[in-house]
């Protein structure tokens, strides 16, 4: 079993996240300690395997203790533990195994399980100076799919040698490490070609694939097994599991939880594989976008609660070019223009939005928008 170490200046989250892992069945737990200091003197005598560490604590940060635990035993793996999601968008970049947003579901728990093992298992057999550079790797697939280096910056993109190669390894990344059969692929990807052309095209690109993995040195393969391929993705975080992890997390606290929403609007620079226009791709992008609209009037519905009503102009602004033919956007801006005593603004936005509907879509603003509209400007 794997040993753990559990470090949280939170006594309830410690307890949470034991009864987790202890419902996973795969670690022992051979300490747990709100204090980071007491977490470093057990690593002293009894080595563990995996650290899961909270960055946000008192007397000794997150940060300075992964420090300090590395000095101590170089072959730990690190778990980072934030209810602040802006931290979560240093693990790109940072030496971790993976990180968990609180709270922790049991879900993601049994994930990063399943990642240490893959990781084990592919450093099983290297020198030791190879063992530290296996880490999740990050993966963008809001507007165009792109691969980064393991610094994260745009300078150090992946980029595919074909636009089939591509089209396939997203394909396989959509099904998150399920099998996927030949027939499905070629039927997805491969359509117009005869059978024995199509599998010659697929063979041609899961060997483009696998060179493209090994430049860029993520722990990820293409797995093979009865007629059918997965992609082995324990190594990978995509910014599309960013997202889901916050916005699937309901109903939204939006008090105690501000910073995560934000970072998950600013995840979505666009939709699911947007740039590509993958067919198959449809259904999840519909649902995506589904839910950053109702994050974005949430979140906007929430500012103008408790008096922000500049940052839910600027907010809903910004949705209604994503999504111009809102009802609910365009109540929420007629309500903000009037708290902020704009009643010219409101009476343009509503102008504007009517004459949009009936101009692109040949249709009316709902009865009870424009019921709205009258009963503000009276």
């Amino acid at each position: 079993m794997l040993k753990v170490m559990l470090i949280d200046d939170e006594e309830p989250a410690l307890v949470h996240l034991e009864r987790l892992l202890l419902a996973d069945g795969r670690v022992e737990i051979t300490g747990k300690y709100t204090s980071a200091q007491k977490g470093l003197d057990h690593m002293q005598v009894d080595p563990v395997d995996i650290v899961f560490l909270d960055i946000g604590m008192p007397e000794m940060n997150g940060l300075e203790a992964a420090k300090r635990i590395r000095e101590i035993d170089e072959s730990v793996r690190i778990v980072y533990i934030t209810a602040y999601s802006d931290f979560a968008v240093e693990a790109f970049e940072l030496d971790v195994l993976d990180y968990l947003l609180k709270p922790v579901a049991i879900s993601r728990v049994v994930k990063t399980i399943d990642r240490y093992e893959h990781y084990a298992s592919q450093i099983k057999g290297r020198q030791p100076e190879e063992a530290e550079s296996v880490k999740p790797h990050a993966v963008r697939c809001m507007g165009r799919l792109e691969l980064l280096a393991s610094d994260s910056s745009d300078t150090g993109k992946i980029r595919f040698r074909t636009k089939k190669a591509q089209e396939m390894f997203a394909y396989l990344l959509h099904f998150k490490g399920t099998w996927v059969t030949k027939e499905r692929l070629i039927t997805a990807l491969w359509r117009e070609y005869e059978q024995d052309k199509a599998i010659s095209y697929l063979h041609h690109s899961v060997s483009r694939i696998r060179w493209l993995l090994k430049e860029w040195d993520a722990a990820v393969t293409i797995d093979y097994s009865e007629d059918s391929y997965r992609l082995g993705s324990n190594g990978i975080v995509t910014d599309i599991e960013l997202f889901e992890q916050i916005v699937d997390q309901e109903p939204y606290q939006y008090r105690q939880h501000w910073s995560r929403y934000e970072h998950a609007a600013s995840l979505y620079i666009g939709d699911y594989l947007e740039d590509h226009n993958y067919e198959w791709a449809e259904t999840k992008r519909l649902k995506l976008q589904h839910q950053y609209l109702r994050l974005l009037i949430g979140m906007a519905g929430y500012e103008l609660d408790h008096r922000r009503e500049r940052s839910a102009v600027h907010r809903l602004l910004k949705a209604k070019e994503k999504f111009p033919y809102s009802d609910e956007i365009c109540r929420l801006l007629l309500s903000a223009y009037k708290s902020l005593g704009q009643l010219d603004q409101l009476h343009r936005c509503y102008e504007a939005f009517a004459e949009v509907l009936v101009t692109e879509l040949g249709v009316q603003p709902e009865q009870e928008t424009t019921i709205l509209y009258h009963r503000l400007l009276a």
